[in-house]
């Protein structure tokens, strides 16, 4: 038997989604090729060229490079598909992915030619899941239960979580012995033999409106600011259990735990941007993001029905079955997503090619979470942060040949490495690290004068390992020795692809 010393849980993935962790971070900032089916096409690459909608959230200064005014909309629909320890589940979406307009009032005799100014609705990150993952009948050394015994350490039992191991100590699935800790309810060596399934459900959407002036000077010097509003959803409902042998030695016959997560928040950031000329066949442009300052809403309620064989007096157990339910009260909390810069470079062969090339560096250790209405300092969440993640390096290729003036093929594709670590932290315990994003693209257009039409595919697909639940922590074994053991399910390999399809209608005035 194992008595538990009481650590904060630094990690903890998978099994438990109860407040907000490390991994929120990364899905409030890591982008989708967005925006109009022009910008998708060329895999994003749009940081040196400017002249379309997509950059007001990219490159701000590329607002400087319409000689006339312009709005645009662009549809988009979307299939997901996930498959995951040999299942796979699938999603569609269809929706907007952008809407603009941009007033120019160019002046060509004049060394600044006017002052432009645009606005435009992004869809950054939109995302619908449905997924089943498995691990089926084998011995393990621990399940579920033993992470909430080591997480309930030696409260007093009023005292438990109320989402986690308040309820698993109600439903008899952790028990306190007489030194005062808690024990799973497998608590003696490798567990019994134990089937473990998690069905997740997901959906949400990050669009962004960005209002925007820029500027132009002898068609040489762009210059651009934007401030982007952010708005999110995120909802997610999951269900993870554990399905016992027949006729447990515990008693154990099959539990569930369920889970309901909702953030809805609003962001603001701002964005500075600047593209050069040095001769008509180049372009140079850089640009920085600031953070986006998000005010959150979280909700989440869990639950626990766990079914025995017998009773069992010994422990107050006395009858089969128990159910258990959370409160769900909302509470409010501020996240700061990492900065970003971009550095790009095109170049514009006559009137027939353009080649361009987008480099990106996002600070992901710098995101923080910073209060809430409780006036938790997340410390350790923010620890985490810092202790999961490094700086990410994404690059971005474009190109697009004109076969005449009405008609332009196109090409992309984009990188984003992984902004995991090699090591998590300190122990020995490697987090499952998520694969690079590869995107790869597509398209053409057709230009009609004063109006156009762009269509575009894309293909996005990565690979990642993910575990139902872990958590590294100290023990204190039978011998009354400190010992340092890691809590951890079966990893479960994943991989992911998403195509979407983009039409984008554009007038010019």
């Amino acid at each position: 038997m194992k008595k538990l010393f009481v650590l904060p849980a630094l990690l903890l993935m998978g099994g438990v989604l109860q407040a907000q962790n490390y991994q929120d971070v990364l899905r409030y900032s890591r982008y989708s090729v967005e925006g109009t089916a022009r910008s998708a096409a060329m895999g994003g690459a749009f940081g040196a060229l400017g002249g379309d909608l997509s950059t007001l959230s990219t490159n701000p200064a590329g607002i400087g490079v319409f000689r006339k005014s312009e709005i645009n909309f662009t549809s988009l629909l979307d299939v997901s598909h996930i498959k995951s320890g040999g299942t796979s589940g699938s999603a569609i979406m269809y929706y907007i992915g952008n809407l603009g307009i941009v007033y120019s009032p160019y002046t060509p005799d004049s060394d600044w030619k006017g002052v432009n100014f645009g606005f435009n609705y992004t869809n950054l990150s939109p995302y619908k899941h449905s997924l089943k993952q498995f691990v089926g009948n084998e011995s393990s050394d621990y399940s579920l239960t033993s992470i909430w015994a080591y997480q309930a350490g030696d409260s007093e039992s009023e005292d438990l979580d109320p989402y986690t191991t308040g309820p698993a100590y109600d439903a008899f699935l952790i028990n306190r012995d007489s030194s005062g800790f808690y024990n799973p309810i497998f608590w003696e060596g490798p567990v019994e033999r134990i089937n473990q399934q998690k069905n997740i459900r997901e959906e949400g959407y990050m669009g962004e409106c960005a209002m925007t002036i820029g500027t132009n000077y002898k068609d040489e010097l762009y210059l651009g600011v934007t401030i982007g509003l952010q708005r999110t959803f995120h909802e997610l409902k999951s269900s993870y259990s554990e399905i016992g042998e027949a006729n447990a030695p515990s008693g154990f016959d099959w539990f569930d735990y369920y889970e309901y997560q909702r953030i809805e928040g609003n962001g603001v950031n701002l964005k500075f941007g600047a593209i050069y000329r040095p001769i008509p066949q180049l372009r140079l442009g850089a640009s920085i993001h600031t953070p986006t300052w998000y005010n959150m809403t979280f909700e989440y309620e869990s639950g626990i029905d766990a079914h025995f064989n017998t009773t069992d007096v010994n422990l107050g157990r006395d009858r089969t079955s128990y159910s258990t339910l959370s409160p769900l009260e909302p509470y409010d909390f501020k996240m700061r997503t990492p900065w970003r810069a971009i550095l790009s470079i095109a170049g514009v062969l006559g009137r027939k090619a353009i080649i361009s090339m987008d480099y990106e560096y996002v600070d992901y250790p710098s995101a923080r979470f910073t209060d809430n209405s409780f006036g938790d300092s997340y410390r350790y969440e923010n620890d985490a942060i810092k202790a999961t993640y490094t700086g990410g390096h994404n690059v971005r290729f474009g190109a697009e040949y004109r076969v005449n003036s009405a008609f332009s093929l196109r090409g992309g594709y984009s990188l984003q490495h992984s902004p995991y670590k090699e090591k998590g932290f300190s122990f020995t315990y490697d987090i499952p690290k998520g694969d690079k994003l590869q995107t790869v693209s597509g398209g053409f257009g057709l230009n009609f004068g004063n109006y156009y039409v762009d269509a575009a595919y894309t293909y996005r697909f990565s690979k990642d390992k993910t575990v139902f639940y872990s958590n590294d922590g100290w023990f204190l074994n039978e011998f009354n020795e400190v010992t340092n053991e890691l809590i951890q399910a079966k990893d479960i390999a994943n991989k992911y692809n998403e195509h979407q399809a983009r039409l984008t209608f554009g007038l010019r005035f």
